[in-house]
């Protein structure tokens, strides 16, 4: 989404009252001096009588430095970035913004000779804006976030400083015709529909509400040991895997959390990189660099060693686990407590290291979460633990629309549809492989350029993994707008839309998900491929594929 800051500058706007119109996330190209020039501004606020003021936003905690002109963003994570200076940006848009109104054939019948123009700067997640006050930035043009609950208020002080510095010429009203004509030039006004930026924003927090019900059931858990947590996609296994795990560790046990997912272990280990006594990585990486330590110490290859011992396995379902149990006798990788998430994915030959990592193989802390509709590997596996999985019963993820897609494919206990009603499920529809990329290139454009979506908030999910190549290099052909670029899993650029399978994507989850790659599906493949690749959505889910197949996959026909 264009960035939570400008949404809560817009939900602001939302709320004026009055003649105020405001124009969100405007863009141009002019001609100037006998060549083409662009310009673009987050917000550009009009009144008939008083003019035109652009607004810039910048979100996070922010920093200006004005003896070398740099300003710098600190995000939640402490990341710093170094942003435009708004105050500058402010200017240019704002001279550009005339330039492109007298370039119109109606300006001049408007009889407007001197308009009331200027330009402010807010910054929505600060409550003390005013100390960035500098040469070119008066406290009376920053807003912050103590003036979104009376923003009409604060336009009205920087449309009187604008005008008091006018040098004693008078200026003219826009008047009606003027508001007409900002429209027909800029064209995106509060009154419109709300962007899909917004409507993630606002299911995200109500979905927020629902995981922290799903949370309150670890303290019933509390007062088990073994327990097996089972649930459908969405009910909050991952959240509540990455709980239980945190607060174990809390309370003093050192903690493995771990899965079979490699990406799913990399998000993981960065939501819990603060959480001090937890390990967090996927069930190979642990196995892998157990073995290497335990090699170093001893001077053995272990992996050798258990394919002379079990000849004829395999290396990632058998040798590996093996490798890993011998080099428990070297190395002491003790846990107090163990978390295991995807636990269907895990093979009968994991489960013993698991046990033996454990200080007491009977009584410590092991909660394994999974869901059997997951089960994209044909894991054929008996948990550790006697007494049957608890039940988690609230889809707190998806959107009811998309619940009802992906979980026809579901088998197992009623799982509740979610509260949030969401938007309908949409469709994607071309014949073969080229013309399905270059669709879904122009789909994922609209959603950056118009609709204001981070490329992070967009994933596409390939359901035939033996296809993954074909579809991805498809894709590679057909460049994204908005500076975008297709990416993976293995990208950190936020810049990047990732494109991965359904296998690989397992246990993660996106605001925006175009499911591809469900034309002939394997007969074997099919349901759990629509199951776990429809359930990843958040908000909103595409099918692309011919009319055929998403006609069969919603059932009554295209929604």
């Amino acid at each position: 989404m264009a960035s939570s800051a400008e949404v809560k500058l817009y939900e602001a706007c939302k709320r004026l009252k009055g003649d105020f119109h405001i124009f969100h996330s405007v863009a141009w190209i002019s001609r100037s001096e006998g060549e083409a020039r662009d310009g673009e501004a987050d917000f550009l606020v009009c009144h008939p009588n008083r003019g035109f003021l652009v607004i810039e936003v910048k979100g996070g905690r922010i920093e200006a430095d004005y003896s070398n002109g740099r300003w710098t963003s600190i995000d939640g994570r402490n990341r710093r970035h170094q942003i435009k200076d708004p105050f500058q940006q402010g200017v240019k848009a704002k001279f550009g913004i005339l330039t492109k109104l007298k370039e119109q054939r109606g300006w001049d019948r408007l009889g407007v000779r001197r308009v009331g123009m200027g330009h402010a700067a807010f910054f929505p997640d600060v409550s003390d804006g005013r100390r960035l006050q500098g040469p070119n930035a008066p406290p009376e043009l920053i807003g912050d976030a103590n003036d979104l609950g009376n923003l009409e208020s604060w336009l009205n002080h920087a449309f009187d400083y604008w005008a008091d510095h006018q040098s004693g010429a008078t200026t003219d009203p826009l008047g009606p015709g003027g508001i007409q004509l900002m429209a027909r030039v800029f064209a995106r006004v509060v009154e419109a529909r709300p962007l899909i930026a917004t409507h993630l924003e606002q299911e995200e927090r109500k979905r927020l509400e629902l995981t922290d019900q799903q949370v309150k059931l670890l303290d019933y858990l509390a007062r088990k040991r073994r327990v097996a947590i089972g649930g459908g996609a969405g009910t909050g296994k991952t959240v509540l895997a990455t709980e239980k795990a945190r607060r174990l560790a809390s309370e003093g046990f050192k903690t493995l959390l771990t899965c079979y997912n490699k990406p799913l272990g990399r998000h993981l280990a960065q939501l819990c990189a603060d959480q001090p006594n937890l390990d967090v990585m996927h069930f190979h990486k642990l196995c892998k660099d157990t073995i290497d330590e335990a090699g170093r110490i001893s001077g053995r290859d272990l992996i050798t060693e258990a394919k002379a011992t079990y000849p004829g396995k395999d290396l990632w379902k058998h040798y590996f686990p093996i490798a890993l149990t011998y080099a428990l006798d070297v190395v002491d990788k003790g846990y107090d407590a163990i978390v295991v998430d995807e636990g269907q994915d895990f093979e009968e030959e994991f489960w013993l290291p698991i046990e033996c990592m454990l200080e007491d193989a009977t009584s410590s802390p092991l909660y394994v979460f999974e869901d059997e509709n997951q089960n994209l590997y044909k894991r054929v596996s008996t948990f550790p633990i006697p007494e049957a999985p608890f039940p988690l019963t609230t889809n707190c993820r998806n959107t009811k629309n998309i619940h009802e897609v992906a979980y026809r494919h579901y088998k197992g206990d009623p799982i509740e549809a979610p509260i949030i009603e969401g938007r309908q499920v949409e469709t994607i529809i071309a014949n073969g492989i080229d013309a399905q990329a270059r669709k879904i290139r122009d789909y994922v454009s609209r959603l950056l350029v118009y609709e204001k979506v981070a490329p992070g908030a967009i994933t596409v999910l390939i359901a035939n993994r033996l296809h993954k190549r074909t579809h991805q290099d498809a894709l590679k052909r057909h460049a994204l707008s908005a500076g975008a670029n297709w990416g993976s899993l293995d990208d950190d650029s936020p810049r990047s839309v990732v494109v991965e399978t359904v296998a690989r994507f397992k246990g993660l989850e996106s605001e925006i998900m175009v499911l591809w790659g469900i034309d002939h599906l394997p007969d074997e493949d099919y349901h759990s491929d629509l199951y776990v690749g429809s359930s990843r959505a958040k908000s909103i889910l595409a099918l692309c594929g011919t009319a055929g197949t998403c006609e069969a996959i919603l059932g009554d026909g295209l929604l």
